[in-house]
């Protein structure tokens, strides 16, 4: 599977598709929806932020490599184990990247 995700108040928010159903870009397999699309239309109403409030992250898959990316914000690196997330028996890499950065991680986050 790929997806995104968010961690609000230590619950995981969890979107996902199946590699079949993801969307191919270059040489990775990704879910189609961003979180922008995804918080506005599940989340915002309830929590009332914008979506790149909470930590958040990606889940895609390198066709080539054969090995799953995931993207994290800094602050979840220590839970990422935590999170259920990891696929098993699957290379896997977890990287920082700047697009993930919650309102704490972020020092220019504007409230």
């Amino acid at each position: 599977m790929v997806g995104i995700f968010f961690v609000v108040n230590n619950q995981l928010l969890l979107h996902k598709c199946s590699l079949e159903e993801a969307e191919k870009y270059g040489d990775f397999l990704n879910y189609p929806q961003s979180h922008m699309e995804i918080w506005d239309q599940y989340y915002y109403k309830k929590f009332k932020v914008d979506f790149d409030y909470f930590p958040r992250g990606r889940i895609i898959y390198n066709i080539n490599e054969k090995t799953y990316y995931i993207y994290i914000d800094k602050c979840l690196v220590n839970d990422i184990k935590n999170l259920g997330i990891i696929p098993q028996n699957e290379k896997v890499k977890i990287l920082n990247d700047f697009h993930y950065k919650c309102h704490k991680c972020n020092k220019n986050y504007v409230i």
